[in-house]
């Protein structure tokens, strides 16, 4: 069962129609702007400048972090600058499209564009409607618009207003970064070849306990790293020392200690503490001291993980295995991501994804060797664990 999701054909005459773009533009707008940042801009621009060049009257919204109201930082009108930086300069609409001012002049500037033109609109969060899915809201984006296209894989595990409510009214689509991604991520759960590895790794079990499992029901074996790992360790009793533990992590891992699939680390690299310049040395998962705070995982687990990997067909990995943003604990993470690297693109299918992973897979300089790299971190994570089903991609089915 392949997802058959309705996109927009490329005959269809677009002069003058109106289309409200949802993209994943959730980037930083101050200070370091990483690789992968640089990617969730870019990808979309292609496809904006192709539908302005059929004329159509693109209208592009997106979230950008977590607003409490409408704080001017994060305002979309910031994105104008990154985005001229790759010559593309969209005319900002900064209407409040929830006031009857605001939507009205937004309408009457839009109703006045020529084919061809491109308007950015402010972020979709200002709105206390959004993430309530209101319809309301909903139907304003609507009034401004003759066809939706959802574009924004990274957003569609939501069951907002700018990606479920608009899609109601209106004829609507998937962008085409959104049906590659689902293209990319449906290969992990439609027939899958065997041996089937999963690597999780992260700090929070909790978070992740959907698609663990999911992937104990379908890989062959589910490699657990981070934090995560040390719930299972203090479920069994062991002792891990200062390391960070989540709580209610442990009665979870307790449940799951009996599964043969799962696979915990043999070694860890251990400080005094887990902070840049600490003195790190490797131990035995059984030989942590009280004194111990685990920042990485071991050699010894390095080696076995990367012969594991040698001898699989589907890889997929979700979260660093480490502190990695720490030199002395980054070092599982790394080997891992080149292992993995090294497999995929024909052996193996391999890919990876989550926001904590990209920094690594970029560090690892060997990015464009796994078969898919995805940017959307809890969507991907929802994507496997509800097995395909996500609010975004189920109202454009209808």
């Amino acid at each position: 069962m392949h997802m058959k999701l309705p996109v927009l054909s490329s005959a269809k005459n677009l002069k003058g129609q109106r289309i409200f773009l949802r993209v994943d533009w959730n980037v930083p707008v101050k200070g370091a702007f990483a690789s992968e940042d640089s990617l969730k801009l870019t990808q979309p621009l292609a496809y904006i400048k192709q539908l302005a060049e059929r004329g159509a009257i693109v209208l592009i919204a997106t979230h950008l972090g977590r607003p409490k109201g409408r704080e001017a930082e994060l305002s979309a009108s910031r994105l104008a600058t990154r985005l001229s930086t790759h010559n593309f300069n969209p005319q900002f609409l900064g209407e409040a499209l929830d006031t009857k001012e605001g939507l009205a002049k937004a309408q009457d500037l839009v109703q006045r564009a020529k084919p061809g033109k491109v308007f950015l609109l402010e972020n979709v969060r200002f709105y206390a409607g959004e993430e309530k899915n209101d319809p309301k809201l909903a139907k304003a984006y609507a009034s401004l618009a003759d066809i939706f296209v959802n574009d924004a894989f990274a957003s569609s595990h939501r069951k907002h207003a700018s990606i479920v409510g608009i899609a109601k009214p209106l004829p609507h689509f998937a962008g085409p970064d959104l049906v590659k991604e689902v293209a990319a991520l449906e290969k992990l759960l439609l027939k899958p070849k065997h041996p089937y590895l999963a690597i999780i790794g992260g700090a929070k079990l909790t978070t992740k306990l959907p698609i663990i499992k999911t992937l104990l029901k379908i890989a062959d074996k589910v490699l657990i790293g981070g934090a995560m790992a040390h719930a299972f360790y203090a479920a069994k009793r062991m002792e891990i020392g200062k390391s960070f533990v989540e709580k209610e992590g442990i009665s979870v891992a307790r449940k799951m200690l009996k599964n043969p699939k799962i696979v915990l680390p043999l070694d860890a690299v251990v400080a005094k503490k887990v902070a840049p310049g600490a003195a790190a040395r490797t131990a035995l998962v059984s030989a942590i001291k009280k004194s111990d705070a685990i920042g990485d995982i071991g050699p010894k687990t390095m080696l076995a993980w990367s012969a594991e990997i040698r001898k699989a067909k589907t890889l997929v990995w979700n979260g660093p295995l480490g502190v990695a943003d720490i030199p002395a604990f980054s070092h599982g993470s790394l080997v891992i991501a080149r292992a993995m690297a090294m497999r995929s693109k024909g052996k193996a299918y391999g890919v990876v994804g989550g926001g904590d992973t990209l920094p690594v897979i970029a560090a690892s300089g060997m990015g464009e060797w796994f078969d898919y790299v995805s940017t959307a971190g809890g969507a991907m994570l929802e994507f496997i664990a509800n097995r395909g089903k996500l609010p975004g991609l189920d109202v454009l089915k209808k």
